[in-house]
């Protein structure tokens, strides 16, 4: 059972720094694609 847990915690764990990485990579193409295009 213990064992069972780390492994969906640690799932969880990996979801979460997969989707803040996303996220990071996003924010950062925005910032450098879109907004200069807007300034123009």
């Amino acid at each position: 059972m213990d064992e069972d847990l780390s492994e969906v915690f640690q799932l969880i764990a990996e979801d979460e720094r997969r989707r803040r990485y996303l996220k990071e990579i996003g924010d950062w193409l925005i910032e450098e694609y879109f907004e200069p295009n807007q300034a123009s």
